[in-house]
């Protein structure tokens, strides 16, 4: 049996069939969620965040079909999910920063050197500024094209390749030389 495009899902659930919802869930669950919480970090934030861009859809009616592929809107939303959700806790940070601060000893046991591959691709990506870090993310656990990645953040598709050609060779300095983001 063949696919149903995603546009068809999302106009069959305007019209009230709960199953295209449930077949949309399904079909973008773990990108979706895997791109929300390498954003966040945290996966209780990333739950809820992965909740409230699926609300979006199931509620809103901004998505139009004939504008372009549902994909790249929904990975919109959920990333301006998680940047609202990051500005508001960038506000709260400085003040527990702070607290966590005076709480702190005076020497800190050294990193461990030896880490994980995994640890280590999460601090590359967590080194890098928050520009190459979503670009990354968007065309690896998006499957977005750079077409798809440039309408959503409203450049040229040229620069997205080299913005992303740029992020790329940033990840894989810092993944090399267990560098950080002041180095580049």
């Amino acid at each position: 049996m063949p696919e149903v495009p995603d546009e068809e899902l999302v106009v069959a659930l305007r019209g009230g069939e709960l199953a295209a919802f449930d077949r949309l869930y399904a079909r973008y669950e773990r990108r979706l969620y895997g791109y929300i919480r390498r954003i966040v970090g945290e996966s209780a934030v990333a739950d809820d965040l992965f909740q409230d861009t699926f609300l979006k859809v199931l509620r809103d009616r901004s998505y139009d079909p004939a504008r372009g592929r549902f994909a790249p809107w929904l990975f919109a939303v959920a990333r301006n999910a998680c940047l609202m959700a990051q500005r508001s806790e960038r506000s709260h940070a400085s003040l527990r920063e702070r607290a966590e601060a005076q709480l702190r000893p005076a020497e800190a046991a050294p990193p461990d050197a030896r880490l994980g591959e995994a640890a280590r691709v999460q601090a590359a990506m967590a080194a890098l500024p928050e520009a190459q870090r979503q670009l990354i993310l968007l065309k690896q656990l998006g499957e977005l094209s750079y077409r798809e990645i440039a309408g959503l953040m409203g450049v040229a598709e040229g620069t997205i390749k080299s913005r992303l050609h740029a992020a790329t060779q940033a990840f894989r300095r810092l993944l090399t030389e267990g560098g950080s983001a002041d180095e580049l």
